[in-house]
């Protein structure tokens, strides 16, 4: 196989290995390992590309053999006053107060599979959450009770049982190590190095990446480059690539077209780089995408039904929120009149749907001479924030007035986060397509504020502005609830 040779800085002649020439990481399994090697990658992809609804099937039937199990081993007493709940009464009981606390810890989401601790603590609290709402519901609602030896046994077999099944999985997904080949400039190569550094794509192996431009190497980049596209079909099965991402450009070169076709004729999955990009991490590449993305994405912005649904969604919540908070009200305001004398609220203009201005109104968390008339963005640990207001941040209290805003119409429950105009004025500038993530009602919470970390600089609002726009091509009624379960679990798991 020929190497190709490229100029680096100051002339010198960098050799770019073709990919016949990498050996490929002991891990990963290819086309020319063992049959128990290709079986467990197999396997490994299966529970990887598992959607949320079987991972929720599991449990369902995995709590329904361990409370069936504990009323055999321990069956009721018949001697108490109180009546003791039926088998299938405890199992429906049980069953639905496991869903209930799995979406509110994530125990479903992506990335808990990904790791042992993860996976500990989210069943952990699943089940210690599963088992004071089942005994609330059994106690208080029915006027029943249940042995407490019976619903041990019961919550302890599923806690094991769920743990197994997850730790099973995430063994035989740390043994997929995909690799991941590259078609198109170095700049998209290394978006993908960021989003493995930001915890994104663990499942793969980043191999190197292979122009079709003549783009000069640099010693810094020279294990990077791995030379002409044409020249790595032969080394395909060697490096283990079993991924090839194909950037935009290099899609609408006649050459690389060709060469696709023998690529998957070797077992090669090809995507290009948004699919690839947007299914892995749940965010839209900014930089890659053109207006004619906003045409294809088949965006359901204006859609009647579902616009209907979710302002009936906001009313609801939004009316219920307000009427449950009631109660605590006065003592947040009481705690912050009594940490600096300022003023309880705090309203401000923030950008809404359409570009249209609305008044915010928040519980002041800020001290009174916090910003002198211009935005300033928010630093972590800020020292303008109070010590009342560090504690309502953290439990997102702070927020509670703007479910007024979404009750009269000017915010939903569910989408981008509002930003103040002149920042708004500030990223429409120095970022493409931030504008469109107006297109719809700003949300007390949304998709880049469950999946990001609170935006502090333009990058940051760049990074978020990908999920928002994941939002909008994927919004659905189904897809808020999922977000408004992640919401109330964030406090109540902390960063586990």
């Amino acid at each position: 196989m020929t190497i190709t040779a490229a100029t680096g800085a100051g002339g010198t002649t960098i050799a770019s290995p073709p990919l016949s020439t990498i050996a490929a990481d002991p891990r990963v399994s290819t086309r020319s390992g063992s049959v128990l090697e290709r079986v467990l990658r197999i396997i490994g992809r299966s529970f990887l590309g598992l959607p949320a609804s079987t991972w929720l099937l599991v449990d369902v039937l995995l709590i329904s053999v361990a409370v069936f199990g504990a009323y055999q081993i321990i069956p009721p007493f018949e001697g108490t006053q109180t009546p003791h709940v039926a088998l299938w009464q405890a199992g429906a009981i049980f069953t639905f107060s496991v869903i209930l606390a799995s979406l509110v810890f994530g125990l479903y989401e992506r990335g808990t599979i990904m790791g042992r601790s993860c996976i500990l603590i989210r069943m952990a609290l699943t089940s210690g959450t599963a088992t004071v709402l089942a005994y609330a519901i059994i106690y208080v609602v029915m006027y029943a009770t249940i042995s407490r030896r019976t619903s041990a046994l019961a919550m302890s077999s599923f806690f094991i049982s769920g743990v197994a099944v997850r730790l099973a999985a995430w063994w035989l997904i740390q043994r997929i190590h995909c690799g991941l080949l590259v078609v198109g400039p170095r700049a998209l190569y290394e978006s993908f190095e960021t989003a493995q550094e930001n915890g994104f794509l663990h499942e793969y192996r980043l191999v190197g990446y292979a122009s079709t431009d003549a783009e000069p190497s640099t010693p810094s980049d020279h294990s990077k480059s791995l030379g002409p596209v044409a020249a790595q079909i032969e080394g395909l099965a060697k490096a283990g690539v079993t991924d090839v991402v194909v950037s935009d450009k290099s899609a609408r070169d006649p050459d690389v077209m060709h060469w696709m076709v023998p690529c998957l004729q070797r077992g090669c999955r090809v995507t290009n780089e948004a699919t690839f990009y947007e299914k892995a991490t749940g965010q839209i590449l900014v930089d890659e995408i053109t207006p004619a993305w906003f045409l294809f994405a088949d965006l359901k912005v204006h859609c009647d039904e579902q616009a209907t649904f979710k302002r009936m969604l906001d009313i609801v919540v939004a009316g219920v929120g307000l009427i449950l908070s009631a109660p605590i009200w006065p003592l947040i305001a009481l705690a912050i009149k009594l940490s600096d004398r300022g003023p309880v609220f705090y309203w401000q203009d923030r950008v809404g749907q359409n570009g249209h201005p609305f008044r915010l109104y928040k519980f002041r968390t800020m001290r009174v001479d916090a910003e002198s008339g211009k935005s300033v963005w928010c630093a972590p640990n800020d020292p303008r924030i109070t010590r009342v207001g560090r504690l309502l941040r953290r439990m997102r209290l702070d927020e509670l007035p703007q479910l007024y805003n979404v009750l009269i119409g000017q915010m939903s429950l569910v989408g981008p986060r509002p930003e103040r105009p002149d920042i708004v004025d500030e990223l429409n500038q120095k970022i493409p397509f931030y504008g469109e993530r107006h297109l719809v009602k700003p949300g007390i919470t949304g998709w880049a504020q469950i999946s990001f970390r609170y935006g502090a600089s333009v990058e940051d609002a760049k990074r978020k502005l990908q999920f928002d726009l994941y939002y909008l091509k994927h919004m659905s009624l189904e897809l808020d609830v999922i977000i408004l379960f992640r919401t109330a679990g964030t406090f109540l798991r902390g960063g586990c």
